[in-house]
């Protein structure tokens, strides 16, 4: 018999007259009554300009509930790539990775609120062709590729992740090439 899985997203919404540490501290202790009542996932969202949903970076969110738990999967539910170069994405993601011990799953989206796209100069009308564009480098850099990419808004030469997954072992060896063009 297969055991049910179950996960929940943290939708960061909290009053304006709560304070915003207080909120942070409230979602981190239900991720770890979740992790204690057997939840195998918790999402976490990304938002900038709401006012309400105080979760600027999921990433920074998980790796501080990762210090208070050991088993649940943390998800980013989700990065909003039109917002982020995708190298720097895919770099802060292998990053949690490691500070997770494996424990870390990427979400992509667009975007959710317009205001957020407004405020960095993001046209919302351009938020969707722009994760589209982003996917596939970042998960070619996952993968261990080194990525060469040009589009309207964003530009990758050669990039390569300097960290293999948390479950591959860890730091790539440099090979002499890679190492010269570095030192450049």
């Amino acid at each position: 018999m297969t055991r049910l899985r179950f996960g929940a997203f943290i939708a960061p919404h909290f009053p304006s007259n709560e304070h915003p540490s207080l909120a942070m501290e409230e979602d981190m202790d239900r991720v770890v009554l979740m992790e204690r009542l057997g939840f195998d996932e918790a999402w976490i969202g990304e938002h900038h300009s709401s006012g309400w949903e105080i979760n600027g970076s999921p990433e920074l969110f998980a790796a501080a509930v990762s210090q208070r738990t050991s088993r649940i999967k943390l998800g980013m539910g989700v990065v909003s790539l039109p917002y982020h170069n995708p190298f720097m994405v895919a770099d802060r993601i292998r990053q949690l990775d490691h500070i997770t011990k494996g424990r870390t799953i990427l979400g992509m989206g667009p975007g959710s609120l317009p205001s957020d796209a407004y405020m960095i100069g993001v046209p919302t009308s351009e938020a969707r062709d722009r994760m589209e564009e982003a996917i596939e480098p970042i998960v070619r850099l996952l993968n261990g590729e080194v990525v060469s990419a040009r589009t309207s808004w964003f530009h990758l030469q050669e990039a390569q992740l300097q960290l293999d997954s948390y479950n591959e072992g860890g730091v790539k060896s440099r090979s002499p090439a890679r190492f010269r063009r570095q030192a450049r």
